[in-house]
């Protein structure tokens, strides 16, 4: 396992579930700001189809690394760090051996930190 990844992922689980993210319902920024929110400081027109409130720009980059890996690495991203449960269970509902879970969690892992080091050697040629 990758450290510095199983960090990352963990971040983009944690804002998927809501934690540190600001609500989009009226009623929750009402609440959350105890009365009138604050303008938007987001792009004009940007919009949360699903409700599920706005991501951090780190969450952000994981979720678009993620998208650019195969259907595999996506599932299992989202079974281990978004769901509860021990991971003897997760590799159980994904049909697989202990073992060969914990090999494809280190090639998810593996697989992410090509794609968001290709993503900055891209950001730092412009």
């Amino acid at each position: 396992m990758i450290a510095k990844m199983d960090e990352l992922l963990k971040h983009w689980a944690d804002q998927h579930r809501g934690q540190g993210m600001r609500q989009c319902s009226p009623i929750g920024k009402l609440v959350e700001f105890g009365g009138i929110p604050p303008r938007s400081s987001g792009p004009k027109g940007s919009r949360d189809p699903l409700n599920l409130g706005e991501m951090d720009e780190l969450a952000w980059q994981i979720e678009q690394a993620l998208q650019q890996l195969d259907d595999r690495h996506q599932v299992l991203a989202h079974e281990h760090y978004r769901w509860n449960g021990y991971s003897d269970e997760k590799a159980r509902r994904l049909g697989l051996p202990r073992q060969t879970y914990y090999d494809r969690l280190q090639a998810l892992h593996v697989a992410l930190q090509d794609v968001l080091a290709e993503k900055l050697g891209k950001v730092r040629r412009v």
